[in-house]
C-alpha cells in the first residue's frame, strides 16, 4: 500500500526521546506562561488614592433638591428631573458646596465649572431654565 508505513510490533523508542517529546513542548509552553504572567505583574500599577482623599472634608449628607420656593424664586424654570433629555437649556440653577444660596448660570458656565481639572468647584444642577 502507499503512503502507509508499517509499524514493528517491537517500539524502537528510547527513553531518551520519549522525555524529549513529552517534556519540552510542556515546559515551552509552561515558560511563555511565566513570561507573560510576569509582564503583567511588572506592569501593573497601585490604585491611586488621591480621588479617595482629595474630598475628605467635603462630605455631603443629601443633594439639594427642587422644592415649590424654588418655583417662585426662579420662574420659568423647572426641577432637573423634569426636563426633557436631548432639550438644550439656556440656564440652569446650580447650588454650590458649602453655600446655603442657589444661583442661575448659562449651561455653558456650569459645564465648565463641572468639566475643569479642579473638583473643589463642581456645582449641583437642581433645575433647568429654558
Amino acid at each position: 500500500m502507499a503512503g502507509f508505513r508499517r509499524r514493528n510490533a517491537r517500539s524502537t523508542r528510547t527513553l531518551k526521546s520519549f522525555v524529549v517529546r513529552a517534556l519540552v513542548p510542556r515546559v515551552a509552553v509552561f515558560a511563555v506562561g511565566t513570561v507573560v504572567l510576569a509582564v503583567g505583574q511588572a506592569m501593573a500599577v497601585p490604585p491611586s488614592s488621591s480621588s479617595t482623599s482629595e474630598q475628605a472634608g467635603q462630605v455631603v449628607s443629601h443633594a439639594p433638591a427642587w422644592s415649590f420656593a424654588d418655583l417662585s424664586a426662579f420662574p420659568g424654570c423647572v426641577p432637573s428631573t423634569a426636563w426633557p433629555a436631548g432639550r438644550p437649556a439656556g440656564h440652569l440653577v446650580v447650588h454650590r458646596s458649602g453655600q446655603e444660596t442657589w444661583h442661575r448660570v448659562a449651561f455653558d458656565a456650569a459645564w465648565r465649572v463641572n468639566h475643569d481639572a479642579d473638583r473643589t468647584n463642581d456645582v449641583w444642577v437642581v433645575g433647568v431654565c429654558g
